[in-house]
Order: structure tokens, then C-alpha cells, then sequence
């Protein structure tokens, strides 16, 4: 390890991703991450497919979204396409994101390249396998490959995740299998989560460092005029807001089931002063479902959960108030009224609910807990159980159960256990009538968290991690 006194004399990191200006929640933290890194010193050059700004390098071919890479994915493709063909298709796009990359490294001379979920998830077959060789044809650069999400992971059902990565065509997927979690000299591989470090370590004997999510818990979001309004909100209506991506696994449906079972309670709720934003309900006003976030509709089965959670929600008489079209990163917002930048809109919403049944980590439970008021509703799946829930008090969350408590129904949906549903509305139920209460709770809540994951606190583990996977002779160069 390098001296830890040294590293005031810092080099250029390199960040890639997919993407760096959308409102996933990797696209978020490389934002949180960078903003530390510069503070410490750092010259940071982010490079995405959307990459925007002075330090960007713009490779558009990351985009995973495009009908060329999409043509990869799907078993429908492997009888209507040309496998050689393919292979050569496939062959074209490694080419072109390794030439890219190779220019990334002439133009910024990066001491160090800080990898995001490319070589751990194949949503990019060919950016997978372009990475893993450029770490083979740079041995000279230290490479940081942190691995945010894995295809081995079993979302809800054993080897349902797997299946869905898998591609049709054995050439491609070989190439695919050698690169993922490459390894060699120059890399330091990391993890988000102490599930995933105990995972590699067994079953790949990789020691991998672990940089969990973070948020700036100081972070005041841009107030927007008439923000509700804009949304086609009313002032007395009542806002529950999942503000994942729409995608199975984030189980929004939960979310519907709870709204369904508040709204056949309105009665008691009916007055001034309701929740932590002292809201006046009344027979006219709304429970309704904010879904915020537009990433990955494009692809196709996400798109076909949306219209299915639609009509679910429809079913049970729940409004979804869908405002994906209008907002955008944080990082993107120029001001204006075309756009809503995302962070703002947490000061709409007046209980977060975080159903996930599958995360890698969970930063947009940070973020409710940094940016809202009260207590969040959330489901303890397998990360939250093991690295967050244990940092906070029982009561700091309205708890939707563990993955043993959800059921899948032939529809592809789940279904909260009966008893925990109810639990859940009962404590929810108190608290929109005992807000000062509620705010207790959460501020503690929120202090336990910053403590351990604001983004000075991760920032600065992953800053110490980046200059230890710089190469040596590197440093002495730099220096």
C-alpha cells in the first residue's frame, strides 16, 4: 500500500459507466463519489454514453439501449439472425469501444481506471468484453473495477437473473463468461455490499474491497415553483413515492396494495395537520403513487411491468401519478421549467415506500431518509438485513416483511403477506395522525445513516482504495 501521506499528490481517475446523467442509482453515485474525489484532489474525467460537461469523455457506444446491443439479449434473436453475422456484429462493437477507450487513455492519461458494474452485470455484452481487454493491453494503469450488480444474483426466483442475462449464442456468451470479473495484477476489484464480498471471496477467490452507496446528507434539492402543480398534484392530495426505476424487481406493487388498504381508511384521516407536511385531507383529496424515474422503459421487459403494474393499480382503484418524462439528474439541470431535476421532487412526496425484494445496495433509501421527513417504508431484503438495518433502531422503519413474506401470483406480481401489509397501514395509519412523533423517529433515523454512509464517509474510503490501485511506478511518475 502506498503511504497514506502521499496523497496529496494525486493523479487522474477515469470513471465508466454506462451511463452518468440518468437516475439510476449507479449513474447517481458516480456523481455523489466524483464530487468527493475532486475535493480530495482528484482530476476526475467521467466517461459514459451521455457524459456531459468539461471533464467528460463522450462514448456513445456504452448505450446498452440500442436495437444493435439489444439484438444480443434475447433468445427470440437466435432463429431469425445469422450467428456468424452476429459474431462479426459483435466483433465491430468490441473493436469500437476498445478504440474508444485506448482514446480516453491518450487524451487524459488516467493513473487509474475506476470500472462501474461493466464487468459484473452483461447488460452490454460487448462493452463487457471490450473492458477486459483493455485491462489485458494496459498493464501499466491501475484499474478499479467496483461491481455493483452480479448475473449470478438470484433476484426473488433461483436462477432468475442468470436466465434473463443469458445469451443465445455460445461463441458470444464464452466470450462474455472469460470477461466478466477479469482479473489481473492492476485490478482491485470492489463490492457494495458485504454479501457480495463473502460471495467472490467463496466462490471466486476474490478478495474485493467493500464501497457501499452514499449520499450527501447536506444536500438541499433546488426548490421549484409550484412543483406539485406542475405534476397535476393538488394541495390537499396525499403523495406515496417509489422512487426506484420501474423495473420487477423494485415490486411497486407492494406500494399499490398499501395505497389501496389507506385509502379504505381515509375516514380517519380526514382533517388538518395530517403527516410530516401537515397536509389537510378531505373526501377530494388523492392517495396517490409517484413513479419519478423513466430509466429502462426502453427495455422491452420493463415496459411490459409498467403496463401490467398500470393496470393492477387501476384494478385496486390507485392513481399513479407518472412524471418519468419530465425529470432528469441533478447534474443535468440547467435551470428553466422544461425539466424537474430529481432530488427535487423528494419535498413533494409525503411517505417513501421501498418495496425492492432484490439491490445491490439500496441508495435511494439514503436518499428518502436524507431528504424526506418521515419514516420510510420498506422491505428488508436480503442487503438491507445485512449491512443497513443493523445500523438503525427497529423502529426507525415500517418494515413490509422478508422475502419469505412475498408471493409471486401467476401474473408475475407480488403479494405482501396479508398480516404484514396490515401491520404496516396500522403504523402508518399512526403516524400521518402523530407527525411530531414520526419526525423523532426519523431524525434519528437519519443521524445513524449519515454516520455511516454520507457521502464524505464512502468518499473517502473510495479515495483511499483508488490510490492504492495505482500503480507504483505510476505514482513516482506523477509525483
Amino acid at each position: 500500500m502506498h503511504n497514506i501521506e502521499d496523497m496529496e499528490r494525486l493523479g487522474t481517475v477515469a470513471v465508466v459507466h454506462f451511463f452518468s446523467e440518468r437516475t439510476d442509482g449507479v449513474s447517481l453515485q458516480m456523481h455523489e463519489n466524483d464530487r468527493v474525489l475532486s475535493q480530495r484532489g482528484w482530476n476526475v474525467i467521467e466517461c459514459s454514453a451521455d457524459a456531459t460537461g468539461e471533464n467528460s469523455f463522450v462514448l456513445p457506444e456504452l448505450d446498452y439501449s440500442t436495437p444493435q446491443v439489444q439484438i444480443f439479449k434475447g433468445s427470440e434473436t437466435s432463429e431469425l439472425q445469422n450467428e456468424t453475422a452476429l459474431e462479426n456484429a459483435f466483433e465491430n462493437q468490441v473493436q469500437v469501444i476498445k478504440n474508444k477507450l485506448r482514446e480516453l487513455i491518450r487524451q487524459y492519461h488516467p493513473q487509474v481506471i475506476h470500472i462501474r458494474n461493466i464487468l459484473s452485470l452483461p447488460i452490454h455484452p460487448a462493452a463487457t468484453v471490450a473492458m477486459a481487454e483493455c485491462i489485458a493491453e494496459h498493464p501499466a494503469i491501475g484499474f478499479l473495477t467496483q461491481h455493483h450488480d452480479f448475473s449470478f444474483e438470484d433476484d426473488l426466483l433461483p436462477g432468475d437473473r442468470k436466465k434473463a442475462y443469458e445469451i443465445p449464442f455460445p461463441s458470444i456468451q464464452k466470450r462474455v463468461e472469460k470477461a466478466l470479473l477479469y482479473s489481473a495484477p492492476q485490478v482491485h476489484h470492489a463490492v457494495i455490499n458485504s454479501l457480495m464480498q463473502q460471495r467472490l471471496l467463496e466462490g471466486y477467490g476474490i478478495h474485493a474491497a467493500v464501497i457501499p452507496d452514499s449520499f450527501d446528507f447536506e444536500t438541499r434539492p433546488t426548490e421549484i415553483a409550484n412543483l406539485r402543480e406542475k405534476l397535476g398534484i393538488r394541495a390537499n392530495d396525499f403523495v406515496i413515492g417509489t422512487m426506484a426505476r420501474i423495473i420487477p424487481r423494485k415490486a411497486i406493487e407492494v406500494a399499490v396494495q398499501l395505497i389501496a388498504d389507506l385509502q379504505k381508511r381515509k375516514k380517519e384521516f380526514l382533517g388538518e395537520g395530517r403527516g410530516v407536511y401537515r397536509r389537510t385531507i378531505t373526501q377530494d383529496s388523492r392517495f396517490l403513487l409517484l413513479l419519478p424515474q423513466s430509466a429502462g422503459l426502453d427495455e422491452p421487459e420493463n415496459s411490459i411491468y409498467f403496463t401490467k403494474l398500470q393496470r393492477y393499480a387501476e384494478s385496486l382503484g390507485v392513481e399513479i401519478c407518472y412524471a418519468g418524462d419530465k425529470i432528469i439528474a441533478d447534474s443535468a439541470y440547467r435551470g428553466g421549467s422544461a425539466r424537474i431535476p430529481f432530488y427535487s421532487l423528494y419535498h413533494t412526496v409525503d411517505l417513501f415506500m421501498f418495496p425492492s425484494y432484490q439491490e445491490g445496495f439500496g441508495n435511494q433509501f439514503l436518499e428518502a431518509v436524507a431528504l424526506g421527513r418521515g419514516v420510510v417504508s420498506c422491505h428488508a431484503y436480503p442487503v438491507m438485513e445485512a449491512d443497513i438495518l443493523p445500523r438503525i433502531s427497529p423502529e426507525g422503519v415500517i418494515l413490509l416483511g422478508r422475502n419469505r413474506d412475498y408471493a409471486l401470483d401467476e401474473t408475475g406480481l407480488i403479494h405482501l403477506r396479508e398480516d404484514i401489509l396490515q401491520a404496516a397501514v396500522e403504523r402508518e395509519s399512526y403516524f400521518l395522525l402523530h407527525p411530531d412523533e414520526e419526525q423523532q423517529v426519523a431524525a434519528r433515523t437519519y443521524q445513524r445513516l449519515k454516520e455511516a454512509f454520507d457521502a464524505k464517509v464512502v468518499g473517502n474510503q473510495l479515495a483511499a482504495l483508488l490510490y492504492n490501485s495505482v500503480p507504483l511506478h505510476s505514482l513516482f511518475l506523477h509525483s
